[in-house]
């Protein structure tokens, strides 16, 4: 006679917890690619800002050169070209703009020109050299 041992079914359920090393690693490296991207677009705008700054700077200082040489600081230049036709008077600076970063070398200042014959008046804005940055 022959014995045969039967053995009950046992089913074994196995539950899985947590992700898998190749699970974490498709992560990391998704998540790597975005950051490197979002700190390469931010290293692009910030290196764009600064062009744009220096563009800025060296456009105000040819504006202010270029007033400097037609005005000559004093209004000769002005004068001897009207023949004292005009009186020329300064009207005072202007007022620094509300969110300057940096001292300025340059200011801003009204002047006007009046003809005493007709009373005609020209009014203008100059660019001022100072001495020392304010």
């Amino acid at each position: 006679m022959k014995m045969t041992i039967s053995r009950p079914a046992i089913s074994v359920k196995t539950v899985q917890q947590g992700f898998t090393l190749l699970e974490v690693l498709v992560a990391l490296t998704i998540t790597a690619m975005v950051l490197g991207g979002l700190f390469t677009l931010a290293a692009g705008s910030k290196q764009l800002a600064g062009r744009a700054q220096n563009s800025l700077s060296d456009t105000v200082q040819a504006r202010a050169n270029l007033n400097f040489a037609l005005l000559d600081n004093q209004f000769r230049d002005i004068e001897s070209v009207i023949d004292d036709e005009f009186d020329v008077s300064p009207e005072g600076e202007l007022e620094d703009p509300l969110r300057r970063t940096a001292p300025m070398y340059d200011l801003l200042e009204t002047y006007r020109m009046v003809d005493p014959e007709t009373g005609e008046q020209i009014e203008g804005v100059r660019w001022l050299r100072s001495d020392l940055p304010r």
